[in-house]
């Protein structure tokens, strides 16, 4: 038979191990898959929404942070148009006026840099979100 002591070792490890790896309730943006590039833009040009921008806020954990957060929500286009707290989150047609451009960039005017402690999106990645805004933040 087990000692007691070592299987509630095992249990007591076990558990801190989860609870250890689940901590931001969230995707690890620092797995293998933080260095892929984002999805390539449409064959139109256009940046889709549902095949570009929303896996991002997946990949770096936006959803499961803003899931009403600051009263933002980031899971479709029309939450990141109402916002939250400090407004919309998104200015069709206006990136660098909009407040998640300004929050996921270095220095930002308020609170801090999102993700929230990192690691950071990279400036091609930015870039597509800005593109995305600029091209009128469409629902596609």
């Amino acid at each position: 038979m087990f000692n007691p002591r070592f299987i509630l070792s095992i249990i007591v490890l076990t558990a801190a191990m989860v609870i250890a790896g689940c901590s931001d309730q969230g995707s690890n943006p620092a797995s293998s898959d933080q260095a892929a590039p984002p999805p390539p833009v449409t064959q139109t040009g256009s940046v889709s929404f549902q095949i570009q921008i929303k896996p991002i806020f997946q990949r770096y954990g936006c959803a499961s942070c803003h899931g009403g957060s600051g009263g933002l929500f980031v899971q479709t286009v029309a939450q990141l148009l109402q916002g939250g707290v400090d407004g919309p989150a998104v200015i069709s047609g206006k990136a660098d006026a909009s407040v998640i451009i300004k929050k996921l960039s270095a220095n930002p005017p308020f609170g801090d840099r999102m993700p929230q402690g990192g690691p950071y999106l990279p400036d091609s990645t930015m870039q597509v979100i800005k593109d995305w805004i600029n091209q009128g933040a469409k629902d596609n």
